[in-house]
């Protein structure tokens, strides 16, 4: 199904390919890095692929890079990913004529790559996307992408809700249904396996507060203590100063050495912390439990028993309503309490494992086309006037060195004290 604002769902037909399609992506945080290499991965011979990490505030480490890319063609030049300039990105992307930009970063980002690529003599199409899930849609997740040729969602219903919501603000661009590109083929579920690990996935946003991760620390310690023979992991994104897409303000890393620290009926060693590639935790024996990660979609592909907490709600602020009617909703009791469960065939096949195959390698097919025949649209960003104000702000924290920001905000907040005692 092919989804735009006017809602058609006639597919793409394309000729085949009389050359070769060169997409680049650029990539500005450890989950973008992430869905950008898996995404490349899955196109065919028929494309040139290339991946590019911008230096922004929340570029990843080596070692998130690392693990981002695992698996990928793009772990065999790890060197040639270390975080860049976004003014020698843009450079580089003139220099190599891409048919396709994947705007794969967040909102700041992608909204400079877009403006600076679209005054190229030969402007290459654009297309971004979410990595994860993208629901609920949100105006704030297609305002920064506006300017793009195309968007890729991942399921039927998010090309529904996104579909409507373009067509609401009067935006021109077409909806590529593609499945996640990190999920793993579907898996018979693992049902009767013993339950030999239980894998906790944290997300940076939710729950916010530190009283709501304290006491999730302390079920899976709970857990642990209960079960020896259960291996609990806390499967952190990043570390406790490690960078990420989303600022964490109280990792569970540091938090729990605070609670040892203060507690000392808590044993330290019973959670284990690790980083790397969650496929290598995912494993049959193991049971997956999270507040609302997209690591779920990745553990009931591998059919494995999967917990989403409810303890904190269920609701679009903590990100995990999606999960409503998955047959996967729990309790941290549940945790405790070993019991797992897996998800509804249904709900599946309308959330992220629908069995049509990919209109990504088609649709790319077809912007490349328009980008040699000069006749790709040139798409207006909303809200203009605010929006030019906003993209000098964020081009200069993306080029300017920290130090020379902070002198510039401190500039700045005297100025506007001079004026105020001036009135």
């Amino acid at each position: 199904m092919t989804v735009s604002n006017s809602h058609a769902t006639s597919p793409i037909l394309v000729s085949p390919p009389t050359r070769t399609v060169k997409v680049a992506a650029v990539a500005d945080s450890d989950s973008y890095v992430k869905w950008a290499a898996a995404t490349l991965e899955q196109l065919g011979s028929d494309f040139t692929t290339t991946l590019q990490v911008v230096r922004t505030a929340i570029a990843p480490s080596e070692a998130q890079i690392e693990a981002a890319v695992a698996g990928t063609r793009f772990e065999r030049n790890l060197g040639g990913l270390s975080p860049q300039r976004i003014s020698k990105t843009i450079e580089s992307l003139r220099e190599d004529a891409p048919d396709v930009v994947l705007l794969a970063g967040t909102g700041p980002t992608i909204e400079i790559i877009a403006a600076m690529t679209q005054r190229f003599a030969r402007r290459p199409a654009l297309i971004s996307g979410i990595p994860g899930m993208a629901l609920p849609a949100r105006l704030k997740g297609i305002e920064f992408r506006a300017q793009g040729h195309a968007m890729i969602v991942h399921s039927h219903r998010e090309a529904h809700e996104f579909g409507a919501l373009l067509a609401e603000r009067g935006v021109s661009q077409r909806l590529v249904v593609s499945h996640l590109p990190f999920l793993p083929p579907i898996t018979s579920p693992h049902a009767h396996t013993p339950i030999t690990s239980i894998v906790f996935t944290p997300q940076a946003l939710v729950p916010s507060a530190p009283t709501s991760r304290s006491e999730i620390l302390r079920a899976l310690h709970e857990t642990a203590t209960k079960h020896p023979q259960i291996d609990v992991i806390v499967k952190v994104r990043a570390l406790a100063g490690e960078q990420q897409t989303h600022n964490e303000r109280f990792p569970y890393d540091a938090l729990w050495q605070e609670l040892c620290a203060s507690d000392p009926t808590l044993d330290p060693g019973a959670l284990r912390f690790a980083t790397g590639p969650l496929i290598n935790y995912l494993v049959p024996g193991s049971a997956h439990v999270t507040v609302s990660s997209t690591a779920a979609l990745e553990s009931m592909a591998a059919g494995l028993p999967t917990l989403i907490l409810d303890d904190f709600g269920l609701n679009e602020r903590l990100l995990n309503s999606v999960y409503a009617n998955s047959g996967c909703i729990g309790s941290l009791a549940d945790v405790t309490a070993v019991r797992f469960r897996l998800p509804e065939h249904e709900w599946m096949v309308q959330n992220y494992f629908h069995p049509e195959p990919s209109q990504l390698p088609d649709s790319l097919r077809l912007l490349a086309d328009q980008s040699r025949n000069g006749t790709l649209p040139l798409n207006r960003p909303l809200n203009w006037r605010r929006r030019r104000r906003r993209l000098m702000r964020n081009y200069l924290r993306a080029t300017l060195p920290p130090v020379l920001l902070q002198q510039l905000g401190r500039t700045r907040l005297r100025l506007r004290r001079l004026l105020r005692g001036g009135r």
